[in-house]
């Protein structure tokens, strides 16, 4: 398969279309460079006209690295334990319209996560992305240098609530000591680019190491404030044969809930480590 294609910016820091691009049938190691080095110029990436069955989207996403296990919380597909089935409607409302970077309470957090569309709202359900390397460097100069110094605590955050809801106490402590947390420093790098960007989110970032909580939950408010302007985003409307990838380092996303009472139902797929960092590529 030709590695040609074309693509075309969605906003000037973050997103762009790929055009002239078909990955039904898998991607050459050719065509998998030239979309990796695109997805670090822009971060997000946007397939239309293109809709994968399962064993399609974990070939595509296989061509990038291993994948990821099954969520310990979402279900998904039967045969497919890294198809996760993100299916939210009145029986089951949304509990991901917070800005997140997935499971960044992980010490290895996927690199990559694939996302496309099984069903859809007739309206709403967008999902908006924000570019944590024009965060950072939106910030002034001391807040940079002041901000080199610290790091934070990610565990589950609001994914408490849903496990609660399946099982009570018991069960989400049970998941909590399962799952853990970790630290990253406030502003991280890069590990292919070098690009410095800000890496806390509203969903699982919940303490400033080295400082008392009340003035570590104001940073990271000022944070999370600095993220929600639209200058840092861009937002994608869904489209029922449509593939979008986005690299979790650097960025986090927010999936809008403002389409009940009707259903939207989504497959993902995360590559757990890049090959290029780990240094396992052939």
């Amino acid at each position: 398969m030709s590695a040609l294609f074309e693509t075309a910016r969605l906003t000037p820091v973050i997103g762009a279309e790929v055009r002239g691009l078909d990955v039904t049938g898998g991607i050459d190691e050719a065509t998998t460079d030239a979309l990796y080095r695109a997805l670090l110029e822009h971060h997000v990436l946007v397939l239309r006209g293109r809709s994968l069955s399962p064993e399609q989207l974990e070939v595509f996403a296989s061509a990038f690295g291993p994948l990821a296990p099954s969520h310990h919380t979402y279900p998904h597909l039967p045969g497919h334990p890294s198809v996760t089935v993100l299916d939210n409607g009145p029986d089951n409302p949304p509990d991901n319209a917070e800005w997140h970077t997935d499971l960044s309470f992980r010490s290895g957090q996927p690199f990559l996560s694939i996302l496309q569309p099984a069903l859809l709202p007739p309206v709403g359900g967008d999902t908006l992305f924000a570019s944590l390397f024009a965060v950072h460097d939106a910030l002034l100069p001391g807040m940079r240098t002041d901000l080199g110094d610290l790091s934070s605590v990610h565990d589950m955050g609001s994914f408490r609530t849903h496990t609660f809801q399946e099982g009570g106490v018991e069960l989400m402590n049970e998941r909590m000591a399962e799952v853990g947390s970790t630290v990253h420093p406030m502003i991280d790098n890069h590990p292919i680019s070098g690009r410095p960007f800000i890496h806390v989110n509203e969903c699982f970032t919940t303490h400033v190491l080295g400082m008392p909580m009340p003035e570590g939950r104001r940073l990271l408010t000022f944070l999370f404030d600095m993220i929600n302007r639209p200058q840092f985003q861009v937002r994608v409307r869904w489209e029922k044969d449509m593939v979008l990838l986005w690299d979790n380092r650097g960025t986090q996303h927010y999936a809008a809930d403002d389409y009940l009472p009707h259903r939207r139902v989504m497959h993902r797929v995360m590559v757990a480590e890049d090959p290029r960092v780990t240094g396992s590529a052939d």
